[in-house]
């Protein structure tokens, strides 16, 4: 699993709490990091992308992804409660509102594991 976050006090709070449920995370505060890792072949089960960061947006992550051609399974989280998240909802296989509920997060996290990624 990839955590793809500007916040890195999130990213770490995250990271620890996964890796306790038993999940093997990588974590990126930058995007452009998360998407070099992509692009060299590795392919998390689900990457939990931050929608609103500084240098690469959610939406501009999206359409790397897609231009790269890579299927991955993708669950965005965010603050923001607007059409420009509702928008990205059929490019992602879930919307996760920030602060989020831990419980709700793992829940979405064991329903992708049967999921194959989007096209």
């Amino acid at each position: 699993m990839f955590i793809v976050d500007d916040d890195p006090v999130l990213v770490e709070a995250l990271s620890d709490l996964l890796r306790e449920e038993g999940y093997r995370v990588e974590a990126h505060t930058e995007a452009s990091e998360a998407l070099s890792r992509l692009r060299s072949g590795v392919r998390p089960d689900v990457v939990l992308l931050d929608y609103l960061m500084p240098t690469m947006n959610g939406e501009q992550f999206l359409d790397e992804l897609a231009s790269a051609g890579i299927r991955v399974n993708v669950v965005l989280f965010t603050a923001m409660n607007e059409p420009r998240v509702r928008a990205h909802a059929a490019r992602v296989q879930g919307v996760i509102r920030k602060p989020f509920d831990i419980d709700r997060l793992l829940e979405e996290l064991e329903r992708l594991r049967t999921v194959e990624p989007a096209r």
